[in-house]
């Protein structure tokens, strides 16, 4: 689903994928990314669990995309807290691949005041995930 969206822009490079946590420890070792869009539902190390890991050893952004991570949601909340740069909803990934490929240009750009990047972190409107 990811890959359609992504894929058909030129400006990213092709997406690389690890089938579970410890491959996606093994390339963020090996390489460095500009960010990382991550699912909360993997085998193994939940994707709670690997956001941790990036975050502590500073591995690269990560980005959830998750049907998990809905406004709202205590997963999406919690996400937050631990320090992702943005959650976006799975199920708008195709519906809205132009809103999601638009907040990746963002965060990449490290635009902190996109308001598309302040929704995607339930901070606009002067929110806070805690709050939402």
């Amino acid at each position: 689903m990811l890959d359609v969206v992504i894929s058909d822009n030129r400006d990213f490079r092709p997406p690389e994928h690890a089938a579970n946590a410890s491959q996606a420890i093994e390339l963020l070792e090996e390489r460095l990314f500009d960010l990382v869009l991550l699912d909360i539902n993997m085998p193994g190390m939940d994707g709670l669990q690997l956001l941790d890991h990036i975050v502590e050893n500073e591995l690269a952004r990560v980005m959830i995309v998750s049907s998990s991570s809905v406004r709202g949601s205590d997963i999406r909340a919690d996400a937050l807290k631990r320090g992702a740069v943005a959650c976006y909803d799975k199920a708008d990934c195709i519906r809205k691949g132009d809103k999601l490929v638009e907040l990746i240009r963002q965060i990449v750009a490290q635009n902190h005041e996109s308001p598309l990047w302040l929704e995607s972190m339930d901070r606009s409107e002067g929110r806070v995930a805690e709050e939402a």
